[in-house]
């Protein structure tokens, strides 16, 4: 990447002294020379002039090879050989040159225990400066007294092995550079933990890179990062690459600049940009040629009290210190950086917005907001068109506050009419997302089901019809049929005339039913319903009937009904409850359709591939309708229209023990029951096979369960006593194309006839609402009186009609055809009716015993 960073400019040339050391505080820059002397320049940044301003003439009369200003505290440290000098630093100009001669670098204390120094590094935490000193074999820290002007030991019992090069403070720790590896050490126990190699060159470099909480640490040729623990920061690539270990090192957040062996050009990096990956060198930013470069100033200073700047911060605050550049003649150059939105804004120009945003992000401070927003948006569209990473994406569209309509414009057909009338797209490069849609409507639901609330308002209509459009499209496209259930279910702005279009264009119909619902459209939904359960075509809304005309049922065939059997127990429960797909993720109220295909794939393991979407199209219109009619109120006059215009044809098809389920028994008043049996009850011989006493029985058996005697309408108890009669007394009726499917149908049947005969008995005992004489009229009939002798006993027993009990039991049952068959095959259960038919008699005639002895 070629980019300016900094800008060089010359501001003394060849000055005369043997330069030991530089600094720069604010804007002065610092020279320590090999005889003691400090001279101290004032840099005019406007004409970028350097004058010299003081010279000050150390009395320890030893080269000074190190500077170290502490401007928070108007101090210098000055290391003049072996003795660490605490000076006060006073503010100079070049106005001050008019005055008498004044000592204005007055040496304030020295640092004691000083000796064998090779390396310092300090450190400001919590309000508190700590100094450590590298010597030869062991370090020892420092803390300054503000009171004392001075610093006091806090810990003098570090001790080293030789071989020591540098140091830097990570936290509360110290990071050491060795000549073979890199070693932390924890400084309030002395442990130390060897970390990783140095290199072959031997040379050790470590620089803090605060206010970023990480250390540059340099291998033979690549720098890395570090946390303070002394882990590594992961990386795309394989640390910073350079050609060689730096011979100089400074960092000026957030930028690196390095000086290597060949010495004519100084390197410019962002150790933190790793993200062009087609690059060789992606954070090499810029190349300063600069003939004999030496030495660039850096303070070895981490100011752990100092965060990465936020918005509302000054934008100098971290850009107090001037940065100078000697070279190896004596050559002082300014370096200036280019302001940080300058860079950013350059960046965006040339399609490297990524680095830009970036820069952006490290210093908060020093960008305005409008421009950070615009190259979040541009690096979101880079993300989205270019790189595919829509995550990502939509991340820096949602930190942009981009208009959603933007966002919903980059998939083709997501964006309703009305919100493109009323908007006019930026020019963006459209991208391919024939192979993509999924991942990218999937990131999309991350960015936009968060955002749609706060769109919910009257003045926000448009935006917010878009939205929740796209939602739905979306969810779609991803597959998540539960979710776009759920969310259908709740208040939602999506345009009908769009979301219709495209559900019945995918055909989402469970996800069509549930939009039109939630519209109150329940006569289409129905009529959709019947229409897609009736043909299994496929459906166009255009030519969809909801007139009560089109109403014209024909039965469904054997093979679909025979199918439909096993598909409603797995979809409902075996016992009968009404799992209403939870347990699937999906909204209460209605079957995911892909729930639907896969029960359907398990029953129809012999139906063609082909044919499979024409049963799943019928399932859905069965399945939908059962559950549809149970949302409508029967409280509500055209729900009752609607009831009784669509609910025939499937309880005219449907096995009762499902199809009845549509009228809850717990939800329907009373008042209406006799609406809902005049509906069971109704002859639907035309349109299918049931019968009307199967669905009357079915339906009273959920409204009296185990406690009939809640009901006190007797007419109920009549009806259900009625109904339970002619199924126990309807005759056995196949009609399979085979004999298999026969004796399968007359299995089920005699099934039935069995689960209503034990019913009726039951009922007979417990009903307290039942008129037992006409019961007994019932049941004594001609055609009921032979196959009913267990219920006829029940209702003599509970008459006291003993007599009545024996002379059935002795004279009817033996001499009717099916008589004998009765005793033999009920056993026990003959002689134990016949004994609670003669129990109340206090002594039972020779002719009941012999005959419960027989």
């Amino acid at each position: 990447m070629s980019h300016e960073v900094f800008r060089l400019t010359e501001l003394k040339q060849k000055l005369p002294y043997k330069i030991e050391s530089i600094a720069t505080a604010r804007n002065l820059f610092f020279l320590g020379t090999s005889d003691g002397k400090l001279i101290v320049y004032e840099v005019s940044l406007q004409e970028h002039d350097a004058q010299c301003v003081y010279i000050h003439s150390s009395k320890h009369k030893q080269p000074i090879r190190m500077i170290l200003p502490i401007v928070e505290r108007d101090v210098l440290l000055l290391v003049a050989g072996d003795v660490i000098a605490v000076h006060q630093l006073n503010r100079m100009t070049s106005a001050q040159l008019d005055r008498l001669p004044e000592d204005r670098l007055p040496e304030l204390s020295a640092v004691r225990g000083t000796k064998d120094i090779v390396a310092l590094h300090l450190k400001r935490q919590r309000g508190t400066f700590y100094l450590a000193v590298l010597q030869r074999k062991k370090i020892t820290v420092y803390a300054y007294r503000e009171q004392l002007r001075e610093f006091v030991i806090m810990n003098d019992g570090l001790l080293l092995p030789d071989g020591a090069k540098t140091l830097v403070w990570v936290g509360k720790n110290l990071l050491i550079g060795f000549r073979r590896e890199y070693v932390l050490m924890h400084v309030p126990s002395g442990a130390t933990d060897c970390l990783y190699p140095t290199g072959k060159s031997g040379i050790p470099l470590l620089l803090s890179l605060d206010p970023v909480p990480e250390v540059l640490v340099g291998e033979e040729n690549t720098g890395v990062r570090a946390l303070h623990d002394g882990s590594l920061v992961p990386e795309k690539k394989n640390g910073i690459p350079w050609p060689s270990i730096p011979t100089s090192a400074a960092y000026v957040h957030p930028f690196l600049l390095t000086v290597h062996d060949s010495g004519n050009c100084i390197e410019v990096r962002l150790p933190f940009f790793t993200g062009s990956a087609e690059a060789a060198n992606p954070t090499l930013w810029q190349s300063i040629s600069l003939k004999c470069a030496d030495r660039i100033s850096q303070r070895p200073f981490a100011d752990f009290d100092v965060s990465l700047p936020k918005e509302a911060a000054p934008p100098d605050a971290l850009r107090k210190d001037i940065t100078i550049v000697l070279t190896s003649n004596n050559t002082v150059h300014l370096l200036e950086l280019v302001p940080i939105r300058e860079q950013a804004l350059a960046l965006s120009s040339v399609d490297a917005v990524e680095a830009g945003l970036l820069l952006c992000q490290l210093c908060a401070n020093e960008v305005d907001q409008t421009t950070v927003r615009s190259l979040k948006r541009q690096f979101a569209l880079w993300s989205f068109n270019a790189q595919k990473d829509f995550r990502t994406a939509m991340l820096r569209f949602r930190d942009a506050n981009v208009d959603p309509r933007l966002v919903i414009d980059l998939f083709p057909g997501f964006l309703t009419q009305r919100a493109r009338a009323t908007w006019q797209p930026p020019q963006t490069h459209a991208t391919d997302l024939a192979q993509q849609l999924p991942d990218a409507a999937a990131a999309f639901l991350d960015y936009a089901v968060p955002l749609r609330r706060e769109y919910a308002t009257a003045e926000a209509e448009v935006l917010a019809e878009a939205i929740d459009t796209a939602i739905l499209k979306a969810y779609v496209v991803v597959g998540h049929e539960p979710q776009l259930l759920a969310f259908l279910a709740e208040d939602n702005a999506c345009s009908l005339a769009e979301s219709e279009a495209f559900l019945a264009d995918r055909e989402q119909w469970v996800a069509l039913v549930a939009l039109w619902c939630r519209h109150g459209q329940h006569r289409k939904s129905l009529a959709l319903l019947y229409a897609l359960g009736t043909t299994g075509e496929r459906i166009r809304l255009d030519s969809l009937v909801t007139t009560s005309s089109s109403r014209v049922g024909l039965p469904f065939n054997a093979a679909f009904a025979r199918l439909l059997q096993p598909l409603l127990d797995k979809a409902f429960g075996g016992v009968g409850g009404l799992l209403a797909a939870a347990s699937e993720g999906g909204h209460a109220d209605f079957m995911p359709q892909t729930v639907l295909a896969r029960l359907l794939a398990e029953v129809a393991v012999e139906v063609e591939q082909s044919q499979q979407t024409h049963l799943l199209r019928r399932c859905v219109g069965v399945v939908g309708t059962l559950l549809y009619v149970r949302l409508l109120s029967w409280g509500e006059r055209e729900s009752m229209a609607l009831v009784e215009e669509y609910s025939p044809w499937i309880l005219a098809n449907v096995p009762p023990r499902w199809s009845v389920r549509m009228f809850t028994a717990a939800d329907i008043q009373p008042k209406d029951y006799a609406a809902v049996l005049r509906l069971l009850g109704s002859d639907m011989r035309g349109i299918g096979r049931t019968q009307p006493h199967e669905r009357v029985a079915e339906w009273l058996s959920l409204v009296f369960a185990d406690t009939c005697n809640l009901c006190t309408d007797a007419s109920l108890h009549d009806a259900y006593f009625q109904s339970l009669v002619r199924l126990v007394l309807s005759p056995l009726c196949a009609a399979g194309e085979s004999v298999a499917e026969r004796e399968e149908e007359e299995k089920e049947q005699q099934q039935r006839r069995a689960t209503g005969r034990q019913r009726l008995e039951n009922f007979l005992r417990s009903s307290h609402h039942i008129d037992l004489a006409r019961a007994q009229t019932v049941l004594e009939q001609p055609e009921a009186r032979g196959q009913m002798y267990a219920e006829r006993a029940i209702i003599y027993r509970r008459l006291t009609l003993h007599e009545e009990a024996i002379r059935m039991f002795l004279y009817e049952a033996r001499t009717a055809a099916g008589g004998a068959g009765l005793r033999d095959s009920r056993g026990p259960r003959w002689r134990g009716r016949l004994s609670d038919s003669s129990a109340p008699a206090a002594q039972p005639g020779g002719r009941v015993r012999r005959a419960v002895a027989e």
